[in-house]
């Protein structure tokens, strides 16, 4: 697994960092969105390896973006990962539905997320050997997301 992109969409910064932290020692490129809209954006735009998204966001939910990654033929078969403050069987009725690899619900163990984007994509993760950079440094380096008006 040779730098593979993962996008992380979250609204809360704190559950950013903290995937961030849990993932960084690992060979991949983080992609960030706080919300719906910039998310799909960036699912569109960046192509990402893996998408793990909260269910609750603004503008777009976890739920929604996932429905239309499906039917986008460049993302149709993403993986992606579903984090939710609570267990309901209506989301993972519509999470199994939509092929989704995990539905995981906080709060989770870092092993845990770790084990379920190693499954979702399919390969051992390996650990870096070079400096991890931190997710500030992260967020300032990626180009914005630019939304288009229709």
């Amino acid at each position: 697994m040779k730098g593979q992109k993962v996008l992380v969409i979250h609204n809360s910064e704190t559950a950013r960092k903290s995937i961030h932290q849990t993932l960084a020692h690992f060979n991949l490129h983080f992609i960030f969105a706080s919300d719906g809209l910039d998310g799909l954006a960036a699912a569109k735009y960046e192509c990402p390896d893996l998408i793990i998204t909260n269910i609750n966001l603004a503008v777009l939910d976890g739920l929604a973006i996932s429905k239309m990654l499906r039917k986008d033929c460049c993302t149709e078969d993403k993986p992606i990962i579903l984090l939710h403050d609570q267990l309901d069987y209506n989301i993972l009725y519509e999470a199994k539905k939509l092929n989704v690899k995990a539905l995981l619900t906080k709060p989770y163990l870092d092993n845990t997320l770790i084990y379920a984007v190693k499954r979702a994509l399919q390969a051992p993760l390996e650990k870096t050997h070079d400096r991890v950079p931190r997710y500030e440094e992260v967020v300032t380096s990626r180009q914005p997301v630019h939304r288009f008006a229709n």
